[in-house]
């Protein structure tokens, strides 16, 4: 067996580091910057996970090239809210990458599991058949002497045979149902890709930013209503899905203000769906206003981070729980 070599993407990122740490003693950018830190930190475990490069090279890659354009700014003492957009960014794909790969081992586990249950019942059922094919065969010697009891034995090996033809059928049923269930799991990760979601404990999150929306206002921008169509799109095929829009801001204004603007804009989201037949029972909404940020409120980068829909995607029928819960 040829051993497979995984490249090592995590070398010039690296090299960019110790570069930046080599500038910053020097009197170049500022020592620390969290949100680019954390980026390079998440980057590197996710480089040395072998399921993230064989399963996740493209959207890794994608994440590297984002650090990357964020080191150069840092280093060229660019605008931190460029750097921490570069840096944030490029977290976000190695968070996909993550949650890509998990999503492809399970997929391989689950097939190999069901393959091998498979085998197991299959070769039961044939040893079954064969005990059962022994009996009747000692039945039928038994005949010539009792040929009252043989016959009785012969009805027991038929009923044996009818029963190891009824598992026979069955394991072939169930090698469909696992075909069927692989298949599902596959086109569910494809629109899981299209949506743009991320895999969280909690089931999908769906993030719709600030710019899908008028500034200080509640009404869908038209990026906004492609991705909530995608969103219905999706919820439509997976009825057994319900959904909870969280509205999130910044700490810009009163904490009750916030909270209106965050329950308006994930009423917004809420109508948009329904508008697009998704029943009024699978959509609930909550504002959260500043209560949950993602990135710091120093800056006008991350307070536009903070100013955010997050659309949660159930597992499967089950109920999604608030934060807090």
């Amino acid at each position: 067996m040829i051993a497979m070599k995984i490249p090592n993407r995590t070398a010039p990122l690296f090299a960019v580091i110790i570069t930046a740490l080599a500038v910053s003693a020097c009197g170049g950018p500022p020592a620390k910057n969290p949100i680019l830190i954390d980026a390079r930190t998440q980057y590197g475990l996710a480089a040395s996970n072998a399921d993230v490069m064989m399963h996740a090279a493209v959207p890794l890659e994608e994440a590297e090239e984002h650090i990357l354009r964020a080191e150069t700014l840092w280093r060229d003492g660019a605008e931190p809210a460029d750097v921490e957009h570069e840096a944030y960014v490029g977290r976000q794909k190695v968070k996909i990458a993550v949650a890509t790969a998990r999503l492809s081992k399970a997929e391989e586990d689950v097939k190999r599991a069901e393959v091998e249950r498979q085998r197991v019942q299959l070769e039961a059922r044939r040893i079954e058949a064969e005990r059962a094919e022994q009996r009747a065969r000692e039945a039928t010697t038994k005949a010539e002497e009792e040929r009252m009891r043989a016959m009785s034995e012969r009805q027991r090996a038929e009923q044996a045979r009818a029963e190891a033809r009824v598992a026979q059928e069955e394991a072939e049923q169930a090698r469909q149902e696992a075909e069927e269930a692989l298949a599902r799991a596959q086109e569910l990760a494809r629109r899981v890709e299209e949506l743009e979601a991320q895999q969280t404990e909690r089931g999908l999150v769906l993030t719709l930013g600030d710019v899908l929306f008028d500034v200080g206002q509640a009404n869908l921008k038209a990026g906004g209503v492609r991705a909530v169509e995608q969103l219905a799109t999706f919820l439509n095929e997976y009825p057994e899905r319900s959904v909870l829009i969280e509205g999130h801001t910044d700490n810009t204004g009163s904490h009750e203000l916030n909270e209106r603007l965050s329950l308006r804009r994930a009423d917004a989201v809420r109508f948009a769906l329904i508008e697009r037949g998704i029943t009024i029972n699978r959509v609930r909404t909550v504002g959260y206003g500043e209560a949950y940020p993602v990135a710091t409120n120093a800056s006008s980068a991350g307070r536009q981070a903070n100013r955010r829909v997050e659309v949660v995607i159930s597992k499967s029928d089950e109920v999604i729980p608030e934060r807090g819960e």
